[in-house]
C-alpha cells in the first residue's frame, strides 16, 4: 500500500510537472503529408524532436493529414472554421491557391519578425522563385525535388548499351535494346503530367502557359499544344505501340515497383526516389539527367517538385516566433545536408549544397549532385516556375488526357488540345477571383 502510494504521488507529480510545462510552451501545429509509416516521415519526426528538445519554449506538434491534396484540403477547411494550423505543408499545384488568398502570412516577414536574418539570396533561385509573389518570400521551401532519368546499370550491362542515353534518341535506342534483351518494359514514368509534359517544357525551353507560366500574373493561358511537346507525346505513343514504355499509374508507387522488380529498367522519377531506390533495388542502379531534344544545346532548369510550407494568418505573435525558430532550425546547411542524404531531396541553399561537397557526399553519390545542377541552369521566362489557378483540377484532366493517349483513344495532338480546351476555363475562373 504505501509502496502503491508513493508511486500514485509521483505519478502526480509528473503529471503536474507536465501540465505546468506543457503551459509554459507555445505549441506550433505543423499539419504534413508525409506519413509516419514511411522514412520521411519518421525524419520529419525525428527533427520535430531535436527541435523541442534543443530549447524550452516552443514545441512542434506534427499532424500527419494524408496526401498533399488531402492536407491542403484540411487547411482550406481549417482556416474557414477559424482553426488552422500554424504551418502547413503545401505541394506545387496547390500554391497559388494560398499566394493569392488571404489566409497567410509572408515567411520573410514573420523570419524579420522574430529577429532572424535571412540571407535568402543563397538559396537555390529555381527552389526560391515559386514561393516568391511581389517581392515576398510567401513560404519556405521545404521537400524539393526534380526528375531524373533512374535506370538499372545491370540491364544495360545486359542489353550491350555503353553510353548512358543523353537525348530522346538515345533514349529511344537504348529502350530497342533493352526490349531486345528480354525486359518486357524498357521506359516508364512517374508522375506523369509533372515529368512527361511540364518537365519536357522546361528543359526544352517551351512555354506551358502565356504570361511566362502565369508567373506574370493569373490571368494565362494554356499553349504547350502548340508546341514541339505534341512531337514528344506522339512519340512516347509510339513507344508504348512498339512495347518500349509502359504506363504504371499516376503517382509514384506502380512505376517504383516496376523498377524494383526488373520489369523497367529505366524510370523517370523525382530525384527523391533515391530514398527508396536504395532501399529496395537489389540491383546496381545509378541516374543522370533528364533526356534532352538532340539539337537542345542549352538545355534549361528542369521544373521543381515538392512543397512548401507556409504560415497561417491568425494566430499569437509566440507561435510565429516559434515556427521562425524552427524554419531557422530547419534552414542551417547542417540540417539541408542531413536532409538531403536521408530524403533524397535537394537542399535548399547554396550554403548546403557547398557543405555536401566539402563532405565529400557526392563523391560516393554522384548521382544525388545531378538533381542540384540541373537546377541551377540559366533560366528564361519559360522556366522560372508555374503559377496557374486551379492546377490541382487541371492536373485531373492532365491525367486524364494522358491516359487517352496511352490507351490510344486519342492522338497526341487531339489529347493536347483537349487539355487546352478544358484547362483554360479553369484559369479564367481562378483569374476573375484574384481580380
Amino acid at each position: 500500500m504505501k509502496n502503491g502510494s508513493i508511486g500514485l504521488f509521483v505519478a502526480g507529480a509528473m503529471l503536474a510537472l507536465s501540465s505546468t510545462t506543457a503551459l509554459a510552451t507555445t505549441q506550433v501545429h505543423f499539419w504534413h503529408a508525409f506519413s509516419p509509416d514511411i522514412k520521411l516521415g519518421k525524419v520529419l519526426a525525428g527533427y520535430a524532436e531535436a527541435f523541442n528538445a534543443s530549447q524550452d519554449d516552443y514545441e512542434i506538434v506534427l499532424t500527419y493529414k494524408g496526401t498533399y491534396d488531402d492536407t491542403i484540403n484540411a487547411t482550406i477547411a481549417a482556416v474557414r472554421a477559424g482553426k488552422q494550423p500554424a504551418i502547413a505543408q503545401v505541394h506545387g499545384p496547390a500554391v497559388p491557391t494560398l499566394i493569392f488568398s488571404d489566409a497567410v502570412v509572408p515567411v520573410d516577414q514573420v523570419m524579420a519578425d522574430a529577429g532572424y536574418t535571412i540571407e535568402w539570396e543563397r538559396f537555390i533561385e529555381p527552389v526560391m522563385a515559386m514561393y516568391q509573389f511581389e517581392g515576398k518570400q510567401m513560404a519556405m521551401p521545404f521537400n524539393t525535388s526534380t526528375p531524373l532519368m533512374w535506370y538499372n546499370a545491370d540491364a544495360f550491362e545486359k542489353a550491350g548499351i555503353a553510353e548512358v542515353p543523353a537525348s530522346w534518341d538515345d533514349l529511344e535506342a537504348a529502350a530497342r535494346k533493352l526490349k531486345d534483351a528480354g525486359y518486357a518494359c524498357p521506359v516508364t514514368s512517374s508522375w506523369q503530367e509533372w515529368v512527361v509534359l511540364k518537365n519536357y517544357t522546361f528543359v526544352e525551353d517551351q512555354p506551358f502557359a502565356s504570361k511566362a507560366n502565369g508567373m506574370q500574373g493569373p490571368d494565362a493561358e494554356l499553349t504547350f499544344n502548340k508546341t514541339r511537346f505534341v512531337d514528344h507525346l506522339d512519340r512516347i505513343q509510339g513507344w508504348i505501340k512498339d512495347g518500349l514504355y509502359e504506363y504504371q499509374g499516376r503517382q509514384w508507387t506502380g512505376a517504383h515497383q516496376a523498377f524494383y522488380n526488373q520489369r523497367c529498367a529505366v524510370m523517370l522519377e523525382s530525384s527523391a526516389g533515391f530514398g527508396g531506390i536504395s532501399q529496395n533495388a537489389k540491383f546496381d542502379f545509378s541516374a543522370t539527367l533528364l533526356p534532352v531534344e538532340a539539337d537542345n544545346e542549352t538545355p534549361r532548369n528542369s521544373l521543381i517538385g515538392g512543397a512548401g510550407l507556409f504560415l497561417m494568418k491568425g494566430l499569437d505573435k509566440p507561435v510565429y516566433d516559434g515556427a521562425a525558430a524552427f524554419f531557422n532550425f530547419l534552414a542551417s546547411p547542417e540540417m539541408q545536408y542531413d536532409w538531403h542524404q536521408n530524403s533524397g531531396y535537394v537542399p535548399i541553399t547554396v550554403d548546403a549544397y557547398e557543405l555536401a561537397k566539402e563532405k565529400g557526399y557526392y563523391d560516393e553519390f554522384p548521382h544525388q549532385e545531378l538533381a542540384i545542377k540541373q537546377l541551377m541552369r540559366a533560366p528564361s521566362d519559360n522556366t522560372r516556375g508555374i503559377r496557374l489557378g486551379y492546377m490541382v483540377q487541371v492536373d485531373e484532366i492532365i491525367n486524364e488526357e494522358l491516359e487517352n493517349v496511352w490507351s490510344m483513344k486519342k492522338s497526341a495532338q487531339e489529347a493536347a488540345d483537349d487539355m487546352v480546351r478544358r484547362g483554360n476555363p479553369l484559369l479564367s475562373r481562378f483569374a476573375k477571383t484574384v481580380d
